[in-house]
């Protein structure tokens, strides 16, 4: 794995330099920007210079958007007293349930006022959103 040693800029900058050394020759801009209008008319507004991005300019990377993904679950232990509608605790026939696959939805798209971080990948101004950014 490359190291962080020896690079110069900030955090941003040093991803640039990585992708230019794995063979990506092209300049990377990795930019900030803000949601300034949540998917299905996406629209991003960059930090650097105001520039406002509609949903035509933009790759977004999957786990930012409303998704579904196929699962599978081996098996899952159920068990407990229960004493609602009955006297003392009681337990009824299930003790395990299986669940060959199911669907999982993941529904945590951009919203206004999410941050995040994008790439610039041409000079045809296409954009890839590749996450949010968060700060602590």
């Amino acid at each position: 794995m490359t190291k962080w040693v020896n690079r110069e800029g900030n955090v941003y900058a040093k991803i640039g330099q990585m992708i230019r050394e794995t063979g990506y020759s092209k300049p990377v801009n990795i930019e900030l920007a803000t949601v300034v209008e949540a998917p299905p008319n996406l629209r991003l507004k960059l930090d650097a210079d105001g520039l406002v991005l509609e949903k035509e300019d933009l790759i977004v990377a999957q786990s930012l958007t409303k998704h579904e993904r196929k699962v599978s679950l081996k098996s899952s232990s159920i068990g407990g007293a229960t004493t609602p509608a009955g006297e003392g605790p009681h337990t009824h026939g299930y003790e395990s349930i299986d669940i060959q696959e199911g669907i999982l939805t993941f529904e945590d798209e951009l919203a206004v006022g999410d941050r995040v971080i994008v790439v610039c990948l041409d000079e045809d101004m296409i954009y890839v959103v590749l996450d949010r950014a968060v700060w602590y």
